[in-house]
């Protein structure tokens, strides 16, 4: 099947995956008189749930996604993305809902197979713009479903309930269209079509010796490739080697921190804002107000989003010199527009500091992601990108368990606003201090420091 064909067909996926139109209402339909839950059985029962799940099921579900070579874990993202949102729909109990959100976290970890699919299946000259097409259908479905959902509840053609058959119907769409995606013969571990002696090569220590983590490709191959056991040895090796490979390297190990602590936030502050803003309606008005443009931000900030994530590419930044000085500043912005959220009851300052916060975060890690990408092999990116995911959800677990949990501070929507705000400043700051470093070290050694560079001028000296 031509590439163009996969391409399509997976773009198609990825729309109908991400049009979601009961999301940017979810919270006020769980405590609005559908569901009836209170603010605090939401914050600290439900939500809390969603984050646990995506944490302990990604890895597990990145390694079976490479076992099963993609396909079927593709099609289970769909499967239980439906079982979701039908549960949401006929549930009434805590349980439902608990349920709801672990099944929710299976599917936000079974998109990994949506994103890896394309380098088991695409030739390599195709990546690049087979990843746009289908960052692209991520991006139009979810502005298309914020569209949808603000234009049906203001106009009053469906509520927050009647919202819950399009996600339903459109993932339970995108479940049976995955079932066209051509099956992947090989994949990245599990599935290589031979153990060629450049996998097994050793890797060295940071004296330079020789480490014994390798098998040599003779050893190997008097096992019968085809049994489980020859299969997990394989794909252990290669996973073990692109890992050292990556995190040996000082350039991923600094953008793959930022990466990792600044997404840990970002998916605290999305998954709690709605209480937030809710909040902030409460102490405003009575129910009977304005409408809720909920749906018109996710809309206007994934457009914006998509757009200056396009003119971020095409910016030739001296990373190695001034990269840690850009994720300190907008790093500290970002903390200040979180603290402006904590203090203000307008919603208008709300939206507007919500949609800046979000655009920041997409743009920075669009650079994070091709700065670590720059310096991987082709086929680990799969791996280094869910490990840092894998790292962010493990930190937002954390957080979740301090900040909210009853166990620990259990603080109010508000004052955990003051915390994530607090959370982003301090990440500046050491990032700042990271880039005092980083200057003297160019003074010292009498290197230009060049604010402007293509990525051929500095490519050798951040390996």
């Amino acid at each position: 099947m031509e590439w163009y064909v996969i391409s399509g067909i997976l773009c198609v996926f990825g729309f109908l995956k991400e049009f979601r139109p009961n999301e940017p209402f979810v919270t006020n339909y769980l405590v609005g008189p559908w569901k009836n839950f209170t603010d605090s059985q939401v914050n600290q029962e439900i939500f809390p749930l969603g984050t646990y799940s995506y944490f302990s099921t990604l890895i597990l579900v990145f390694l079976l996604t490479d076992l099963v070579r993609y396909k079927p874990a593709i099609i289970l993202c769909g499967l239980s993305g439906t079982a979701t949102f039908a549960i949401l729909r006929y549930g009434t109990t805590i349980g439902h809902m608990q349920a709801v959100q672990f099944l929710y976290g299976l599917m936000l970890s079974t998109e990994v197979a949506y994103y890896t699919y394309i380098y088991a299946k695409v030739d390599k000259q195709r990546y690049q713009k087979v990843t746009s097409h289908t960052r692209g259908a991520f991006l139009l479905g979810r502005f298309t479903a914020g569209v949808v959902a603000q234009l049906t509840t203001s106009f009053d053609l469906l509520d927050y309930e009647q919202l819950n058959y399009l996600s339903m119907g459109s993932l339970g769409v995108a479940t049976v269209w995955a079932c066209f995606l051509p099956p992947v013969g090989q994949s990245i571990y599990f599935n290589r079509a031979s153990p060629m002696a450049t996998d097994f090569s050793p890797s060295l220590d940071s004296q330079g010796s020789a480490m014994t983590l390798s098998t040599s490709p003779r050893k190997l191959s008097s096992v019968d490739e085809s049994s489980f056991v020859a299969k997990f040895r394989h794909a252990y090796h290669l996973l073990w080697e692109d890992f050292i490979r990556a995190y040996t390297n000082r350039h991923v190990i600094k953008w793959s921190l930022w990466w990792a602590f600044a997404t840990c936030g970002y998916l605290q502050v999305i998954s709690y804002v709605q209480l937030l803003w809710k909040n902030a309606i409460e102490y405003q008005r009575d129910p009977g107000g304005p409408d809720i443009y909920n749906g018109a931000v996710e809309a206007i900030y994934t457009i914006i989003s998509a757009v200056v994530v396009f003119g971020v590419g095409n910016l030739h930044f001296n990373y190695p010199l001034v990269g840690e000085a850009i994720l300190s500043v907008f790093s500290i912005f970002e903390g200040f527009l979180l603290l402006v959220s904590y203090i203000s009851y307008n919603m208008w300052i709300l939206y507007v500091s919500y949609i800046a916060f979000g655009i920041i975060y997409h743009s920075i890690i669009t650079i994070a992601s091709f700065e670590v990408a720059k310096h991987l092999s082709e086929d680990s990116y799969g791996l280094i990108f869910g490990i840092n995911t894998f790292m962010a959800l493990l930190f937002q677990s954390i957080m979740t368990y301090i900040v909210i949990d009853e166990q620990c501070l259990n603080l109010d929507i508000r004052s955990q606003f003051m915390v994530y705000g607090s959370y982003y400043i301090v990440l500046g700051v050491i990032f700042m201090i990271m880039n005092v470093f980083t200057v003297m070290y160019y003074l010292k050694n009498q290197k230009p420091l060049k604010i402007w560079a293509k990525s051929t001028d500095y490519m050798a000296e951040s390996d």
